[in-house]
């Protein structure tokens, strides 16, 4: 019996990795109501999705690193989408959230949870990053200080910068 519980097990983790790493193209719109289209970002380079909530602290630390990257590789072709998740409670947060700290990147709001589903979402901060071949590369979930160390390299291996 404990046999078949390891082996439903092991069959879970293998689905729920392969459909985390599906690429979906979708189109949204960001905080500003300019459309947001991801195969059209695709052809200028690699994107990274991050999903987060104005109610994560290690999420709003994320995006306050992301604005620095962004801002220093977006000329290599690469892009960031933060994907707001806030319910329509909170949402009204967002907005003065992200002009407060002067993000440049496109701020989707995901309130009904569709596009983190479709990413295979479980828990934030959750982020995955996709190359031009619209293949995704890796995800990851959670984020600590100093974790935007990694990120950078990875952002530098798809701009193809050493």
């Amino acid at each position: 019996m404990k046999y078949l519980f390891w082996i439903a097990v092991f069959v879970f983790i293998q689905t729920t990795l392969t459909s985390a790493q599906t690429y979906s193209d979708f189109t949204a719109d960001d905080i500003d109501g300019n459309e947001v289209v991801l195969s059209s970002l695709l052809e200028k380079g690699p994107v990274m999705l991050g999903f987060w909530s104005s109610r994560c602290t290690a999420c709003r630390e994320l995006q306050r690193n992301m604005k620095t990257l962004y801002e220093r590789y977006k000329s290599y072709g690469f892009t960031y989408i933060g994907i707001n998740v806030d319910d329509q409670k909170t949402v009204s947060k967002v907005k003065s959230y992200v002009s407060t700290h002067g993000f440049t990147f496109p701020v989707i709001l995901d309130t009904d949870n569709k596009i983190f589903e479709t990413y295979s979402g479980s828990a934030i901060p959750y982020y995955l990053f996709i190359n031009s071949d619209k293949e995704i590369i890796s995800s990851h979930l959670g984020y600590n200080s100093g974790d935007e160390k990694i990120i950078e390299d990875e952002i530098k291996s798809m701009v193809n910068l050493k």
